[in-house]
């Protein structure tokens, strides 16, 4: 019996050895692809950055840095691509960003996450000032002309005939063009260039903290779910629970409150749209969004065995629906509103010990 569960132990062991094998080995694969293909890298970046924390547990800090490192430098030499310099200052900024949040102390969550969402955004940031110093233009024309060079990548040209397909009207003066027609690839890919000119001129601020606080606090709530099952491994103080990260009732009023009242009196205003947006998405969205994040986390560690799993499927599935879609994330946001409102945690709690 004893001999049956000890081998049963070594093939597990072993198992775990074979899959860590894969994951290192991915690395390498996914900023290759990343590199090669900088269109397809967004999606991309919050895949390899916790793999990257795992190396980084493993072997510590020089391993994962290098290939972050040659990364960058393979694919600006053989791929040079804005796409490409701007991911990979945001990715070595996030990496470092979320090492050093994860030196705090338990007590500290929110400070750690903060940390790795302002590291992750100044990462972006960096990346597109690089690019706009390069380039001597105006963002929204560095954005739309990338799009007009970019015509033979099938994903920019996949969205560029979905979004000329969308429009109910054609441009004025022009008969809209079905797909087969002659010419209906460049009218298609010059509607898009004129969007994203209008687009990134306006919002580039938006962007840059979206999808930076969306890669950093992915790579956080993965190294927090790293830290408490690996133990003995690289420099690592922070191993708290997703379920125990609660935004205290502090929050409403020192910044969920006035970012929202300062998002309607701009939108009032007229011509700062974008500013309030920023506003309210950054102060009021994203971390209303994050602390229901942690209390579906909590709910997901009430159950036990295949169960558990299957919540934690569902709770990975949560957050990827409300990082593509924005009523997802808004949805999310008023959820993360309320609890911090009425303390769901400890009603909970309250209801379990009668």
């Amino acid at each position: 019996m004893q001999t049956g569960k000890r081998q049963t132990n070594i093939h597990a062991k072993r198992a775990r050895k074979a899959g860590e094998a894969l994951l290192y080995f991915a690395v390498p694969l996914i900023l290759a692809l990343a590199g090669a293909m900088p269109s397809v890298a967004l999606p991309l970046l919050p895949v390899v950055l916790p793999l990257l924390y795992l190396l980084y547990r493993r072997f510590g800090p020089y391993l994962p840095l290098c290939c972050v490192v040659f990364y960058g430098i393979l694919s600006l030499t053989f791929n040079y691509d804005i796409l490409s310099v701007i991911f990979f200052v945001a990715l070595f900024f996030a990496f470092c960003g979320l090492v050093i949040s994860m030196q705090f102390s338990n007590s500290q969550y929110l400070l750690c996450a903060t940390v790795a969402v302002c590291f992750a955004v100044v990462g972006a940031f960096a990346g597109v000032g690089i690019v706009r110093g390069a380039e001597g233009i105006p963002i929204g024309d560095i954005a739309a002309k990338y799009v007009l060079q970019e015509q033979s990548d099938p994903v920019i040209s996949f969205f560029a005939r979905d979004y000329y397909d969308a429009q109910k009207k054609p441009t004025p003066g022009k008969d809209k063009l079905k797909p087969g027609d002659l010419g209906y690839a460049d009218e298609a890919q010059k509607s898009l260039s004129e969007w994203a000119k209008d687009e990134y001129d306006a919002y580039i601020w938006y962007y840059c903290i979206h999808y930076g606080a969306v890669l950093a606090l992915v790579g956080f709530v993965v190294a927090t779910g790293l830290n408490c099952k690996v133990k003995g491994y690289g420099n690592a103080r922070f191993d708290s629970r997703l379920g125990d990260m609660k935004l205290p009732r502090a929050y409403l009023w020192t910044m969920a409150l006035p970012a929202t009242v300062t998002g309607v009196v701009l939108s009032f205003v007229g011509g700062y749209g974008a500013l309030s947006a920023t506003v309210m998405h950054t102060f009021t969205s994203i971390p209303a969004a994050f602390g229901c994040f942690t209390l579906l986390g909590y709910f997901a560690a009430m159950f036990g065995g295949k169960a558990r799993v299957a919540a934690y499927i569902v709770l990975a599935v949560i957050g990827i629906a409300a990082v593509l879609f924005p009523f997802a994330l808004f949805l999310l946001s008023v959820l993360g509103v309320c609890d911090c409102i009425l303390n769901i945690r400890f009603w909970v709690e309250y209801i379990k010990s009668e």
